[in-house]
């Protein structure tokens, strides 16, 4: 029996008994005893619903498998305020592996995140929430084993004739242990400037 109508019907019936209080104590602990075991069934619905898919493991675009590589802790330097600025970048897998977050500076007043996914379209695409209180969002342009290049395609309110954003993202694959990544940065629909990180794996 469905665990929402079991207690719908159960309920129905502890407000009977309480009409017909002459029934007894008997008819009360019926009642609780049946919406205990409803309740079980319900959460035992759930669970058993939250688990379906879980036996397949997530596999994306070839882009986005790429990028899984960079699943870990990763240190370095960029040229931000004052050159050689020290930074930390960390990247993990979330919602069934069928999404890459990217945090940079975290534990800081600068963190910001990216997140990276494939659209409904198979293609690696991107969101980028940032300091400048915006989230622009790019799509992969260009990808081969050596560098993945994202470029913007929309998103956070921004009008990219003049909003200043983050307008392009190049990650390059230098070996499995380090990468550099360019951000260039628009504004009045013009390249204002490239932040360059030069990371190393930690772990």
């Amino acid at each position: 029996m469905n665990g929402y109508f079991y207690v719908k019907r159960i309920i129905i019936i502890q407000k009977h008994t309480k009409r017909k209080d002459k029934r007894g104590i008997g008819m009360r602990r019926y009642v609780s005893i049946s919406l205990a075991f409803a309740c079980l069934l319900l959460v035992g619905s759930f669970v058993a619903y939250a688990g379906e898919g879980r036996g397949t493991p997530y596999s994306g675009s070839r882009g986005y498998e790429h990028m899984k590589q960079l699943v870990g802790v990763w240190e370095g330097t960029s040229n931000m305020g004052k050159e050689g600025q020290k930074i930390k970048v960390e990247y993990h897998l979330t919602a069934g592996g069928s999404a890459i977050v990217e945090t940079l500076f975290p534990g800081t007043t600068e963190e910001m995140i990216s997140v990276y996914y494939d659209d409904n379209k198979g293609r690696l695409s991107m969101t980028h929430y940032c300091m400048l209180q915006n989230r622009p969002s790019m799509k992969l342009e260009r990808g081969s084993p050596d560098a993945l290049a994202f470029v913007y395609a929309k998103g956070g309110g921004i009008d990219p004739k003049k909003d200043a954003h983050m307008h392009a993202l190049t990650i390059s694959f230098v070996d499995k242990d380090h990468i550099v990544e360019e951000w260039t940065y628009f504004e009045n629909g013009k390249e204002k400037g490239v932040t360059k990180l030069n990371l190393s794996r930690v772990h």
